[in-house]
């Protein structure tokens, strides 16, 4: 059965419910700080996400549900490089890559 609409069915319980990108963790963190400031009711945050976001060989490929680097599919990258591949690209979102962390 599908899931949607979620927020309509949590809503249809009685629930504060509040949806965020569950990529950006202060979002993420006010989202729970607003759940705990709330009695009158349960709450549940609905954090949307998108699988293996920022590793273009995971990401949205339901193929790598899982399995981790080394184990997934090798049409992209060998196995072998799997694990570095998916390194130097989440370093590289995050700023600071160096060539000592990939090797």
């Amino acid at each position: 059965m599908p899931l949607e609409p979620l927020r309509d069915k949590f809503e249809s319980f009685n629930f504060d419910v509040q949806e965020v990108d569950g990529h950006n963790f202060s979002m993420v963190a006010d989202a729970i700080g607003k759940a705990q400031a709330v009695y009158s009711q349960p709450s549940v945050i609905i954090a949307h996400t998108i699988p293996g976001k920022g590793v273009s060989i995971f990401e949205r490929d339901y193929r790598w549900h899982g399995a981790p680097p080394g184990k997934g599919p090798e049409d992209k990258v060998k196995r072998a490089e799997q694990g570095k591949e998916a390194l130097r690209q989440l370093r590289t979102l995050s700023g600071n890559v160096h060539a000592s962390d990939i090797d």
